[in-house]
């Protein structure tokens, strides 16, 4: 056993000794190396500015509204030139006055069409014209308008139905 404790104690000290010797001073090129890099030729690199500017409030405020300006025009620009050219918001010619619903999927609406105004029903099957509101406003009800235009009992020739679209007499 002590045998054994021995061998140990002497591998440590060995393995202590050969830890504790000295390495080899580095070579001139390692030496560089280890230097610390600093490019103090005078001359400005990507990066580095002249002189080092502090945070200032006024720059702060300064790109806050500049930003906000930016924003602003680009949303003037938006409402002037590029609400046109999005699907549905239609131009000045066509307008969806009002509209009424009646159930589900079902509506009555008026369509303001170069000042021309259109009853329309719009149900899941499709889109009916029921009704030209020429002069209905203060001339009358609803219902005595509608039955002056259109007789719904009635067939219409193509002809007359023409000359009821384009304002002509019945």
């Amino acid at each position: 056993m002590v045998r054994r404790a021995l061998i140990c104690f002497g591998m440590l000290v060995g393995m202590g000794l050969w830890a504790e010797t000295p390495t080899p001073p580095p070579s001139p090129a390692q030496q560089e190396l280890q230097q610390k890099f600093t490019l103090d030729d005078g001359k400005p690199t990507q990066g580095q500015s002249a002189a080092p500017s502090q945070p200032s409030g006024w720059r702060a405020i300064g790109s806050t509204i500049f930003v906000l300006a930016l924003a602003g025009g680009g949303l003037w620009a938006f409402r002037k030139w590029g609400a046109r050219h999005i699907p549905g918001t239609g131009g000045s010619r066509l307008k969806l006055e009002e509209t009424l619903a009646l159930g589900e999927r079902r509506h009555v609406s008026i369509l303001r069409a170069d000042d021309e105004h259109f009853l329309i029903a719009m149900t899941p099957q499709g889109v009916t014209f029921l009704a030209r509101l020429d002069g209905v406003s203060g001339t009358g009800t609803f219902d005595q308008a509608m039955n002056r235009d259109m007789a719904m009992d009635a067939p219409v020739p193509i002809r007359e139905m023409e000359a009821r679209l384009k304002g002509g007499s019945r």
